[in-house]
């Protein structure tokens, strides 16, 4: 019966490696509780028990103070495409809905404006802010 227990704790521990949602952790710690009760010499209905009660406890106190700590955890910082947003950068041809070139952050993109905020083409040379991403585009309108 004690390979039962390690089973169970080995794929539940891999499961929650999946899952992140701290259930399966839980079980994994009863499983080794009843793997415990087992090599102690308890009878498979103690062990399911132990299994059971430890599980249980741990879902009911551990889980709630795991997830109270984790919750004031800083938002992590934006990266990649998801920094650009609010982004200030310089038109390097004329903008207009379609088509247009910017630098942004020492790299050259293309562009176009967002119709959302305005559909007056940008100046070649004119600040503008990018709005959003779509695909390889950045969506800016103009700063001034």
């Amino acid at each position: 019966m004690l390979w039962f227990w390690g089973v169970i704790a080995v794929v539940a521990l891999g499961v929650e490696m999946m899952t992140g949602a701290l259930y399966l952790a839980l079980v994994s710690v009863g499983a080794l509780a009843g793997l415990g009760a087992g090599a102690a010499g308890a009878p498979p209905l103690v062990q399911a028990l132990a299994m059971g009660g430890v599980t249980l406890a741990g879902i009911l106190v551990v889980r709630p103070l795991a997830a109270r700590r984790f919750s004031r955890l800083p938002i992590p910082a934006r990266t990649g495409v998801d920094a650009l947003p609010g982004s200030e950068a310089l038109a390097l041809t004329v903008i207009t809905v379609d088509s247009g070139r910017i630098r942004l952050k020492g790299e050259i993109w293309s562009s176009r404006l967002d119709s959302g905020v305005t559909s007056e083409p940008v100046e070649r040379n004119t600040r503008v802010s990018v709005s959003r991403i779509d695909g390889a585009t950045a969506l800016v309108f103009p700063i001034d």
